[in-house]
């Protein structure tokens, strides 16, 4: 039995119990009381019997109407304990979805700051990856622009020398002109002295022309002998040159540093110019960029030519690395010499000497 319902029990118990016992009493105090004789006492005491049986009934009625509403009560109790506990729980139940559903937001807004909190990130990540870069651009467009000066420098430095060098080959050329008109002028004036005298000297003429004819074709014998002499000492020096180092070979035991001839092939000139080899070093030297450091050293650059003097290539031999560089890069920037006098002197180890 559950607690809330044995009060109203035990005391209905004490008010029946209680009932009853004043039905008692009034029954003892109502019963009349019998007479001494033995007459007619019988019908009275019936009827009081019959009057307490009804008064039982209705307590008995009474009581188990007092029972039934007493159930129904408790009942009503029950069913309203039990509303009261479903709407507590219903109330839990609320309450807890209420739990979840406030900690799912919350939950939901910590993931949106996180998330947040990272597109920031990546957003000042980004944005300091655009300065590096911007960084880097501005470097090498400064570097670029440095190297586009020097380059510039370099090239107007170049240009100035090739425009002395042409000025100075032009004089050149004029006082050459000038001196060959001279002695134009001089053989004209010697050849109308001698057509003067041509009548008087027809025979003695003759007789001079065949001498000199036999003293040309002696001379042209000798002149190739000579190139052939020339031809031999030239390839020697080479190979004497490409098997020593060039910097002790240039200077000699009292330190004067002496330029040696320039070998044109692997096979000397070849018959050509031999002093075709000294111009396009002296050609190369005066376009190279020269510092303190060079002088008294040397290399030997490798050139190979076309046949109209267009440089086909130049790569640095044996020597000092630093005049091999400036070498190469003069004889790129030149770009085309005179022409080889001959095929055999297309191929060139110049020899180059800053003094």
């Amino acid at each position: 039995m559950k607690r809330g319902m044995r009060g109203p029990i035990v005391i209905s118990i004490i008010l029946h119990a209680l009932l009853i016992l004043m039905f008692i009493l009034k029954w003892n105090l109502d019963k009349p009381k019998r007479p001494a004789g033995g007459g007619g006492g019988g019908g009275g005491i019936v009827n009081a019997v019959v009057i307490d049986q009804l008064k039982f009934d209705q307590h008995k009625q009474f009581v188990k109407q007092q029972k039934a509403k007493k159930l129904e009560e408790a009942k009503e109790q029950a069913e309203a304990k039990e509303a009261a506990a479903e709407a507590a729980r219903q109330a839990k139940l609320e309450k807890t979805i209420q739990l979840k559903k406030q900690q799912a937001a919350e939950r939901a807004t910590k993931e949106k700051a996180r998330q947040e909190e990272i597109q920031k990130q990546k957003a000042i990540a980004l944005q300091k990856k655009k300065e590096e870069l911007k960084k880097k651009q501005e470097e090498e467009k400064k570097l670029a622009e440095q190297k586009e000066a020097e380059e510039k420098a370099e090239k107007l430095k170049a240009e100035k020398a090739a425009k002395e060098k042409a000025d100075k080959e032009a004089k050149e050329k004029a006082k050459q002109e000038a001196k060959e008109k001279a002695e134009e002028e001089a053989k004209k004036k010697a050849e109308q002295e001698a057509k003067e005298k041509a009548a008087e000297e027809a025979k003695e003429k003759a007789e001079k022309l065949k001498a000199e004819k036999a003293a040309k074709a002696k001379a042209v014998k000798e002149a190739k002998e000579k190139a052939k002499r020339d031809a031999a000492e030239a390839s020697q020096l080479e190979d004497e040159l490409l098997s020593e180092d060039i910097g002790g070979a240039a200077a000699g035991p009292s330190g004067n540093s002496s330029k040696p001839s320039t070998s044109a092939g692997p096979g000397g000139s070849g018959g050509g110019d031999p002093g075709y080899g000294d111009k396009v070093a002296n050609m190369i030297e005066q376009r190279m960029l020269i510092d303190q450091n060079m002088k008294g050293k040397s290399c030997v650059v490798k050139i190979r030519l076309a046949p109209d003097g267009l440089v086909l290539s130049a790569t640095a031999g044996s020597g000092d690395p630093s005049i091999c560089r400036a070498g190469v890069t003069a004889v790129n920037m030149i770009g085309k010499f005179p022409a080889p006098p001959s095929d055999a002197e297309r191929t060139i180890n110049a020899i180059i000497q800053p003094q």
